[in-house]
């Protein structure tokens, strides 16, 4: 078995020979936060949509086929995990309705006022300066656009051994309070239990939260 802080840096960015065992893990783990986003979303046909942290892109069609016309971008952190995205979407991808890139959402490749969504789903615990990716997120989201922000509760987090490293954890009113100081204000909020597991002997329960915040302009 790896070493929890192996397990927490492979998390943070997939690589090497673990990165494609990390992103199935991810995929099973993450399931349930991805369908209470997904129900979350309020889409509109047409929409440009962001999401930051795409792993290797299992769910990407699930996107793309909850409205017509939808355009997703993707961009991750980890250049192999978009190679394997890229890899699983090519027809969404040559059909002119996906686009993805590596890179990091402190510095977004994109126009300002370009969105209409832009969502990520834990991906927050990994961003040492909050202030610099949700300034980013503000400038390319147009104005009324939406941040959906999906995590686990602190309390449910701190039930996994390897969070202690590397990872920035927050209660749901924590990360609510960031989000309304960088130019956002804050609309409804979901909430879900997800299905336990076991984990290192013991059961698990994580609770999926999925929050909604509109850009304001200032």
């Amino acid at each position: 078995m790896k070493d929890l802080k192996f397990i927490a840096q492979q998390l943070r960015k997939p690589s090497g020979d673990f990165a494609s065992t990390i992103a199935e893990k991810m995929n099973g783990g993450n399931r349930p936060l991805y369908d209470l986003t997904f129900n979350f979303l309020e889409l509109s046909d047409g929409d440009t949509v962001l999401e930051i942290g795409i792993g290797n892109g299992f769910h990407l069609s699930e996107l793309l086929s909850l409205k017509k016309d939808t355009r997703v971008y993707g961009i991750d952190y980890s250049g192999e995990m978009v190679n394997q995205a890229t890899a699983k979407n090519m027809v969404y991808i040559n059909s002119g309705h996906l686009f993805l890139t590596e890179g990091n959402s402190n510095e977004l490749p994109y126009e300002d006022n370009f969105f209409d969504k832009v969502f990520c789903n834990m991906v927050i615990y990994f961003w040492d300066d909050p202030a610099e990716h949700l300034s980013e997120i503000h400038r390319v989201l147009k104005p009324g656009g939406i941040f959906y922000t999906g995590m686990r509760t602190k309390k449910s987090m701190l039930e996994l051994p390897f969070t202690q490293y590397g990872f920035n954890l927050y209660t749901v009113d924590e990360w609510e309070a960031i989000v309304k100081k960088h130019g956002f204000t804050i609309g409804e909020t979901t909430q879900k239990t997800d299905p336990g597991f076991q984990e290192i002997g013991k059961q698990i329960n994580l609770e999926s939260v999925c929050i909604a915040a509109e850009k304001m302009n200032v």
